[in-house]
């Protein structure tokens, strides 16, 4: 699962980047690779995930489905990287939308006081053990309660 390459590769559409035997790819931008919040509290990448968890690298990731890293955009939702790309690749480009991605405030989810809180804002409000089960039934910044 994954690479084991020090620089990600996205596989690409219309045969641009390199060919392989599975077809077109090109390295990506590190800063515009997927995270997942890992048991200690920190993001890590696919591969980072592999070297701290190491046999157990794979189903950890993908048991942190949910503790994926998501940013603010411009219009005040909350976005994974791929959201994000897909929000703003056609206005920026691809190397647009990573620099919009870099400089882009973390997520905020909103605690039970009413106040928005950014993860470590989370684990200092509730402390690092409570702070896992608030921020995962915390309301998203921009989403909707209405299905």
């Amino acid at each position: 699962w994954g690479s084991q390459e020090d620089t990600p590769w996205c596989r690409t559409m219309h045969s641009c980047g390199e060919f392989g035997v599975k077809g077109s790819w090109a390295h990506c931008d590190m800063r515009g690779v997927e995270l997942r919040r890992a048991d200690d509290g920190k993001l890590y990448n696919t591969k980072q995930f592999k070297e701290f968890y190491a046999e157990k690298g794979k189903e950890k990731w993908t048991g942190a489905a949910e503790q994926v890293e998501r940013r603010m955009a411009k219009n005040g939702k909350a976005y994974t990287a791929y959201e994000f790309r897909d929000f703003y690749v056609d206005a920026r480009g691809e190397q647009g939308w990573v620099d919009e991605w870099v400089t882009a405030k973390p997520e905020q989810r909103q605690a039970k006081d009413g106040t928005w809180y950014t993860w470590e804002e989370f684990v200092v409000h509730y402390g690092d053990k409570a702070a896992w089960s608030a921020w995962a039934s915390a309301k998203i910044a921009g989403k909707s309660d209405e299905l």
